[in-house]
């Protein structure tokens, strides 16, 4: 039986959804840079300075550039790995985890994203302010840190927080 017809969910009852990320950007960004030093390991602005006098730097700093670039990609839209999906039906509130079918997820991975878990779902009181269902939703989102499967990835909450706060 699928996820949808266990808990009668359909994509039209789905509220939010948050990405899931190999990791985090800054942490993408040291990786690069990491790579791009190390595909720039053979010169160095002192080898450079040797071939253009007075301009060592300068020509350094473009050939990082130059390694950035082609090696260099958009971590928003390149980086995610899964989703959680929020759905509300009846008075419940579920969070499904969609994460790409592999067992090692790489950087290069080309693995197709499908259901995973059904992560949480709880049920929203009668009269529960919005403050507290929010509250409820996010405190459940963070749990999910804790699966195996999601304990080194990043969840970007930071669009459910921005709207958490209106």
């Amino acid at each position: 039986m699928s996820i949808q017809e266990t808990y009668n969910l359909t994509e039209f009852n789905s509220f939010f959804e948050i990405p899931i990320y190999r990791l985090s950007n800054s942490e993408f960004i040291k990786e690069l840079k990491s790579e791009v030093l190390k595909s720039a390991h053979y010169h160095s602005v002192e080898s450079l300075e040797e071939l253009f006098p007075g301009k060592g730097k300068i020509r350094y700093e473009g050939l990082l550039s130059e390694i950035e670039i082609e090696k260099g990609y958009q971590w928003k839209f390149n980086e995610i790995i899964g989703w959680i999906t929020l759905h509300l039906s009846d008075n419940y509130i579920f969070g499904e985890i969609f994460l790409k079918n592999s067992k090692r997820i790489t950087k290069k991975s080309k693995a197709k994203i499908d259901f995973f878990d059904a992560g949480f779902k709880f049920k929203i009181p009668e009269n529960e302010s919005n403050k507290t269902i929010y509250e409820n939703i996010l405190k459940n989102i963070k749990s999910l840190e804790k699966n195996s499967k999601l304990k080194r990835r990043y969840i970007d909450i930071s669009k459910f927080e921005t709207i958490g706060h209106l």
